[in-house]
């Protein structure tokens, strides 16, 4: 097999529900073979990555789908490929372990060729799950706006709002296992801008941002006020690798689009600063520890994406049952036997 470099941090990008395969089309040996898979696509098929890694796909294929494969996959370089065969199946299915067919939503992505061999992502969407979940984030939604306070100025959420959003989220990670992360995106040069346009302009800067942030978010979503130079963001079923593949691109998308002031086009930079909300610290402490981060970094970072460590992990402590506790020579010698029972 082709080697792929870092499929792990590709598999992370995705819905932890959503089972995830990267194969290679081997053109050399003719083959379609299992790279990498996550953990939801090992629970689905019952078989660990160590019994799939490097083996033919056809291995969790009904044997209907992998003929179809075997037939009309050319196997050469800018011929038919997987990608153009899968996409035409319609009712496509894995077979588990045990033999078992599941049905499943398929999403094909082509990745980059290696070695004239080229790279897909197979999605595997649990339509049902999928259905579940979507009832699940209009609740949250709902939840989030019985309690939001609107500002404004901005027109978004305010902070104490963003705060309870923030407490609410935590509460979901440690008890429904789902996964999210918190982003600060803090206006750069924000007192330059303020100082040669004025507040007013600095305020539709701000509108500006969070408008690209509702086009290019989900709409499950939150972004708030945090300050008149900040916005918050809660991304929710984003762990911390996916997370930082949204805000880059929303990062850049900012960069990118001009705001009209008068007669000119402005454009503006965010710095981001951003951490996984694992539920191990309250709501405040998660929210002052980034912007604490950002205040710190501030003069030192220009347009830049960075990963807050919320908390330190603790040490340890020493097994009492290991500690060497040394006994003083002379006492050895004396022959002390204090604390020895006579008899």
């Amino acid at each position: 097999m082709v080697a792929l470099i870092n499929p792990s941090k590709a598999l992370n990008t995705y819905r932890k529900s959503d089972a995830v395969f990267i194969v290679c089309q081997n053109n050399s040996r003719k083959i379609v073979e299992i790279a990498a898979l996550n953990d939801e696509a090992m629970r689905v098929t019952g078989y660990t990555n160590e019994e799939l890694v490097g083996q033919p796909l056809s291995i969790i294929l009904p044997e209907r789908i992998a003929s179809i494969i075997n037939e009309f996959v050319e196997f050469q370089e800018d011929e038919k490929d997987l990608f153009a065969v899968l996409s035409k199946i319609r009712e496509f299915a894995i077979k588990t372990s045990d033999s078992r067919e599941v049905e499943f939503k398929l999403r094909i992505i082509p990745g980059e060729a290696i070695d004239k061999n080229p790279w897909f992502h197979l999605v595997l969407v649990d339509e049902e799950k999928l259905r579940k979940e979507s009832i699940f984030r209009d609740m949250l939604k709902e939840n989030f706006k019985g309690h939001e306070v609107i500002n404004e100025t901005t027109g978004l959420p305010n902070r104490l709002s963003l705060i309870k959003d923030v407490e609410l989220i935590i509460y979901y990670v440690q008890n429904k296992n789902i996964s999210a992360s918190f982003a600060v995106l803090d206006i750069n040069h924000y007192e330059g801008l303020k100082a040669e346009y004025g507040e007013k302009v600095c305020t539709e800067i701000h509108k500006h941002i969070s408008t690209i942030c509702k086009q290019k978010l989900r709409s499950e979503d939150t972004i708030g006020t945090l300050s008149e130079r900040s916005i918050g963001i809660i991304l929710v079923d984003a762990s911390q690798e996916a997370a930082r593949m949204v805000l880059n691109r929303l990062r850049w998308a900012i960069s990118i689009t001009a705001l009209k002031v008068k007669s000119e086009e402005l454009l503006t930079q965010v710095n981001v600063c951003f951490t996984e909300i694992d539920g191990k610290i309250s709501n405040t402490e998660l929210i002052e520890k980034c912007e604490g981060y950002m205040a710190g970094q501030r003069a030192k970072i220009n347009n830049s994406i960075q990963l807050v460590v919320t908390h330190e992990r603790r040490a340890e402590p020493a097994d009492r049952r290991k500690v060497s506790i040394p006994v003083e020579k002379e006492r050895r010698r004396m022959g002390d036997r204090r604390g020895k029972r006579k008899k």
